[in-house]
């Protein structure tokens, strides 16, 4: 297993050091409605997507230990619409999008990785993959959702993203079908749990612990 360092992002005592000096551009990004995806809940944001086929992820990190850094996108099919937050920090909710092409009859499917960042070690060695699959034809497949934790080395890519929506190995992610149902990956130090919904405009929910027992 490769071991990253990296230079510490805006998670802990750093945020508060600067809490006191207003961000000018922090206040001009939320003037957009896709800078301000992160203020506000999945809900709202699928609300502003105007296909028939797209995937709403709200990500709330509980962890005291690990903040969520580095996030990459690889899609199968369609592209990133309101992009993924850079940091989630602690006790922090942030929200990204994907969706189907215009005009061509494709789905929203992909995967969104994040590294897990230790904030007292200053180390990432893990990174957490969410597989997501909204489909064009419900006829034929239906929305399909994953968690899981992988050596940080590996890449949020094509292989990554057959591994996780067609492979038998669960010993490092959980894959289900969605139906409103949670969903959890358990890994040495973190806890995934997650849901999906059904629908053509789905959201997916996840909450990032620490290990629970």
């Amino acid at each position: 297993m490769s071991v990253s360092v990296i230079h510490p992002p805006l998670c802990s005592s750093t945020l508060k050091q600067r809490s006191s000096k207003p961000s000018i551009l922090s206040a001009a990004a939320t003037s957009t409605s896709r800078s301000s995806a992160n203020m506000q809940n999945a809900e709202a944001v699928s609300a502003t997507i105007n296909t028939n086929r797209n995937c709403t992820v709200e990500i709330t990190n509980v962890s005291s230990i690990y903040c969520l850094i580095n996030p990459k996108v690889y899609m199968s099919s369609g592209f990133s619409y309101h992009p993924p937050q850079p940091t989630i920090r602690t006790a922090k909710t942030e929200v990204c999008s994907f969706t189907k092409d215009d005009n061509t009859a494709t789905g929203a499917v992909g995967i969104l990785t994040y590294d897990l960042f230790h904030m007292q070690n200053r180390m990432s060695t893990e990174r957490m993959a969410i597989l997501f699959s909204v489909p064009f034809d419900y006829h034929l497949y239906k929305n399909v959702m994953g968690i899981g934790l992988f050596e940080s080395s590996r890449g949020c890519d094509k292989a990554l993203y057959k591994h996780m929506y067609e492979g038998k190995d669960f010993s490092q992610f959980t894959r289900a079908d969605a139906g409103g149902s949670g969903i959890i990956h358990k890994a040495k130090k973190i806890d995934l749990r997650a849901t999906m919904s059904t629908v053509g405009k789905a959201i997916i929910k996840l909450e990032v612990y620490d290990k629970m027992g």
